[in-house]
């Protein structure tokens, strides 16, 4: 399952009345436009919030792949210069009980919106009619769904035990992204939440005493997890900003790291006690960790409470 946003403006109507979304194969001047392909990426099952006038007012499920058809007729005169055959993906729209306004949760949807392709603009939070399908990421998605139940649609929150098993740690970080609106002062407020993602002032500190993955070797920090040692939940929020507090990880090992199926040894030796994450790091070809080097007094700290979690 995947969610989608749909910048409809001048079709808004038509759409939601019609039950499906539409947009032409390519641009007028025949160039390729990842916003119309997007459709083509649709399946059976996915989320798509409706966004038209500064507004999310539908929320609809894609009924049915993307087929080969012509401009609807109901669009009029609407894109006259579009070509008159696209993409057309049936989807079960449903309105909500009042619509929610992006551009009120700015401070919230901002650091996770996509850096490229995003469908409301990353500095304004005003929509961004360039884009008309976006893919968003599990977390924005869930998000958007949490803010329609709190503020547009209890509803909703059928579609959130549907998913909660299912992304339990995405709807866990959006508990604590909005826990941080208490934080008055909003430089701090900004730098945890960026921490809360791996991000910023975090992530820096942590690649200045952690440069590569010490599973791996790869020094590509664009590929690596800035990834707490000590629970973000467990930690005040110095212990939140702490390079210490962290270590850069390939995405399948923080996936065991941050489940307690593997730690290290103060020596930097890479450990773990069942069978289940001998056998995945078997399969990745992993017998130990790629790059052995003792912790600092500060990461040990932290470390040491983290082995203790081992699953054995």
């Amino acid at each position: 399952m995947a969610f989608w946003w749909v910048n409809h403006k001048q079709t808004y109507r038509q759409e939601t009345d019609g039950g499906y979304i539409w947009s032409p194969k390519a641009n007028a001047n025949g160039a390729n436009n990842v916003s119309y392909t997007n459709l083509t990426r649709c399946v059976s099952g996915d989320v798509v919030f409706s966004y038209a006038k500064g507004k999310i007012s539908h929320i609809g499920l894609v009924d049915q792949e993307a087929v080969t058809a012509p401009k609807p007729p109901e669009f009029g005169s609407t894109g006259d210069y579009w070509g008159a055959e696209g993409w057309l993906v049936r989807v079960n729209w449903q309105p909500l009980s009042s619509a929610l306004v992006p551009q009120n949760f700015f401070d919230l949807l901002q650091p996770l919106l996509p850096e490229r392709y995003s469908p409301i603009s990353n500095s304004t939070g005003r929509g961004n009619q360039g884009i008309y399908l976006a893919e968003l990421g599990e977390l924005l998605g869930c998000l958007l769904l949490k803010l329609i139940e709190e503020h547009s649609d209890p509803a909703i929150h059928v579609h959130l035990l549907a998913l909660q098993e299912e992304s339990s740690s995405a709807f866990s970080l959006i508990d604590d992204m909005q826990q941080l609106k208490q934080v008055v002062n909003n430089t701090e407020r900004d730098a945890l939440t960026k921490a809360r993602l791996g991000q910023g002032l975090f992530r820096h500190r942590v690649a200045q005493l952690e440069p590569f993955c010490r599973v791996t070797g790869l020094r590509r920090q664009e590929f690596l997890v800035a990834s707490h040692i000590k629970p973000w939940r467990d930690s005040n929020n110095n212990e939140r900003l702490s390079g210490a507090n962290g270590l850069l990880l390939s995405p399948h090992i923080d996936k065991l790291f941050d489940r307690y199926w593997i730690s290290f040894n103060p020596n930097g030796e890479l450990i773990w006690q069942h069978e289940a994450a001998g056998d995945a790091l078997r399969c990745w070809g992993i017998k130990g960790a790629n790059q052995i080097k003792q912790f600092s007094r500060e990461q040990e700290a932290f470390l040491s409470n983290h082995r203790m979690q081992l699953r054995c």
